[in-house]
């Protein structure tokens, strides 16, 4: 009698064991561990999914499980969630670029020079090479940069001053012959112009 009682007590201690759900827990996991199958997990929980929510408090049905049988998966490493949302900096705003004032202006009629005196020596020292974009200019002083462009088409070039001229009354500046033809001017040979000291 007393062999019966003490079986039965053993039976339900077995049957009455329960475990807690930690945080990655699955059904197979815990099934291994307690060396039972998974279906008989979820029969006696009343399970239908898996994963299971961590905390809950489960029934682990009679089995050989030994508490002292250390030898089981090891608990899965946390792992850190990602934030729900992502703050990327904005962008930074583009500097804005301003264009230099000119610091002189001025309007009258342009000529070129081209064939004729390529090769030579300029007012400044260097040679002329009718192919550069420079010009010849009264005052303003060497390798200063200047717009020019044709009042009768809009088209505009940017020349650095390398010369001295033009030598003929009423013209304010003499371009190389690629800057001419920039400009479209290169066919007419005198067009009116306005002329602005960039830096």
């Amino acid at each position: 009698m007393k062999r019966w009682l003490s079986l039965l007590l053993l039976g339900g201690l077995a049957w009455a064991q329960g475990y807690v759900v930690q945080p990655g827990d699955t059904l197979e996991r815990i099934a291994r561990l307690f060396q039972v199958s998974v279906s008989e997990l979820m029969l006696l929980n009343g399970l239908i999914q898996d994963p299971l929510p961590a905390g809950l408090q489960l029934n682990i049905p009679t089995s050989a499980w030994d508490p002292m049988n250390l030898e089981v998966l090891p608990l899965p490493e946390p792992t850190e969630e990602p934030p729900a949302w992502v703050f990327l900096p904005l962008p930074k705003a583009p500097l804005e670029v301003r264009t230099p004032a000119p610091r002189l202006v001025q309007q009258g009629l342009a000529s070129w020079y081209g064939a004729r005196f390529h090769g030579r020596r300029t007012a400044s020292g260097e040679r002329f090479n009718k192919y550069h974009l420079t010009a010849a200019h009264r005052t303003l002083p060497f390798n200063a940069q200047v717009r020019v462009t044709n009042l009768q088409n809009g088209k505009s070039v940017v020349v650095r001053i390398n010369d001295r001229g033009p030598h003929i009354r009423g013209r304010i500046i003499d371009l190389s012959y690629a800057a001419a033809r920039l400009i479209g001017m290169h066919q007419s040979g005198v067009v009116l112009v306005r002329v602005e000291w960039l830096k």
